[in-house]
């Protein structure tokens, strides 16, 4: 029996194992949280699966997708897990962005979970790698692991600093992943390009305009319960903003 999180996760992994068929891998990139978890390890579960499109037309991929969703195999795949898709929507497709929100359902979930899979098309450069989930993520599952386009390390970083700079409201999940980053993998951002340069003081300062209990609300509940416990004190918070601006404060200097 799948956890809230825990479903909205296999039913991303199951959308990218779909996608290996139905897809040239060739034209789409992982990013955001599901990157960070799939690949590397990061402890907080992603509410929503982002993919940068970097090929192809709107209109082929809107009707590639649709025929996943619509299809028996992936329907039987949820049902591995006792999962179905109660509602899917598509409410937004644009030359730049294509939306579908799915509303998942099972018996075991007293509510049903919302989750959502965005492509978005605004020509990034950053580097990716062609890799499979990492085991540890989709053994609780027993399914294969997806293989995918996704950001690297030193990718992810830099995007998440530009996220964390230039949020109209900084989120806590920015902050979590680039610690979690800095501190886990090979994260490689010398020499600074000027604008990642001119990014960081923004970025160091808005550190201090995420609190605590904004941490404990957007970031704690997407945490398997053993590390919920772990996190959801001030002091955990308090090491994680001290770590990443320790570490802009290294980049700003060039160490």
């Amino acid at each position: 029996m799948l956890s809230p999180v825990q479903s909205i996760e296999f039913f991303h992994l199951s959308f990218l194992r779909m996608m290996e068929a139905r897809v040239d891998r060739s034209t789409y990139v992982v990013k955001g949280g599901v990157n960070l978890r799939a690949w590397f390890g990061s402890l907080r579960y992603s509410e929503d699966l982002d993919i940068d499109a970097i090929a192809g037309t709107p209109h082929e991929l809107r009707e590639k997708v649709d025929a996943i969703l619509a299809g028996a195999p992936f329907g039987g795949l949820l049902r591995t897990q006792a999962l179905r898709m109660a509602r899917i929507s598509k409410p937004k497709q644009t030359e730049v962005t294509q939306r579908w929100k799915v509303e998942l359902a099972a018996d075991s979930l007293a509510l049903p979970v919302h989750t959502k899979i965005e492509f978005s098309r605004r020509g990034s450069n950053d580097a990716s790698a062609l890799e499979p989930v990492r085991r540890e993520v989709v053994s609780p599952y027993q399914m294969a692991a997806p293989t995918a386009n996704h950001y690297t390390a030193s990718a992810a970083a830099s995007q998440k600093l530009r996220a964390l700079a230039g949020r109209r409201e900084p989120q806590a999940r920015d902050i979590w992943d680039l610690e979690h980053l800095f501190r886990t993998a090979d994260v490689q951002l010398l020499p600074l390009s000027d604008a990642l340069r001119e990014t960081l003081p923004r970025a160091f300062d808005r550190l201090t305009e995420v609190s605590f209990d904004e941490f404990r609300a957007q970031v704690v509940p997407y945490l398997d319960p053993d590390h919920q416990e772990l996190y959801e004190t001030k002091a955990a918070w308090t090491g994680i903003v001290e770590l990443v601006g320790s570490r802009l404060l290294e980049l700003e200097s060039g160490t």
